[in-house]
């Protein structure tokens, strides 16, 4: 199976963001600009992420995808967190964690800053195996909702600083969904229990690197 935009099991990607809470108030969000018709994820050249502040812990929220795990196995989606540090002041290092068989696993990718602000690039191995992460939407403090491509396939999540959001917040993911091509059909939302703190060092994968 693909790595994305299938959720994160051992042995497949998955990715996330996080900015690290302030005692300042928290600037505007960061909107992408409106998506095209065709499966292709938006330009993020208006969008301009402050790395620094998408370090930290999130929740995973929701999901849309045509993924074909996630309709066989809608009914035990596990609690997922990610933990994102920033590297050389600008590449995400994401940490994802959840439950396989009752274990936490644990897997690490690192996602490469691109040309374009707010652009990140996960490289596979072998030929059609990269991923693109756009930060499609985002307060830092609260929520981020983030787009990713593998080939024509197009996935969007819903993180939260912590596991519940606003109806607002879900208004907007919702948006974004629609805005892809995706619907309610294909929208998952994600046990608010449950989660992963961390792993032993048995249960750690490296993502595609």
């Amino acid at each position: 199976r693909s790595a994305l935009p299938c959720p994160a099991r051992p042995g497949q990607a998955p990715p996330p963001p996080g900015p690290a809470p302030t005692d300042q108030a928290p600037p505007p969000s960061v909107q992408a600009p409106p998506l095209p018709n065709s499966p292709r994820l938006p330009s993020a050249g208006q969008c301009h992420p402050r790395a620094m502040q998408l370090a930290g812990r999130w929740f995973l929220v929701g999901m849309a995808s045509h993924c074909s795990y996630l309709a066989e196995h809608s009914y035990q989606l596990e609690a997922t967190t990610v933990t994102v540090t920033i590297l050389d002041g600008q590449s995400l290092a994401i940490s994802t964690f959840r439950k396989l068989d009752g274990m936490c696993w644990e897997i690490r990718q690192r996602y490469l800053p691109t040309q374009a602000r707010g652009r990140f690039l996960l490289k596979g191995r072998g030929y059609g195996r990269k991923v693109d992460m756009v930060v499609g939407e985002t307060d830092y403090s609260t929520y981020a909702i983030l787009y990713y491509q593998k080939g024509r396939s197009i996935s969007v999540k819903l993180y939260g600083r912590t596991s519940r959001v606003s109806d607002d917040v879900t208004d907007k993911f919702e948006q974004h969904v629609r805005a892809v091509g995706l619907n309610e059909d294909v929208t998952y939302y994600f046990p608010q229990y449950g989660f992963c703190d961390s792993s032993d060092e048995f249960h750690i994968l490296d993502g595609e690197l």
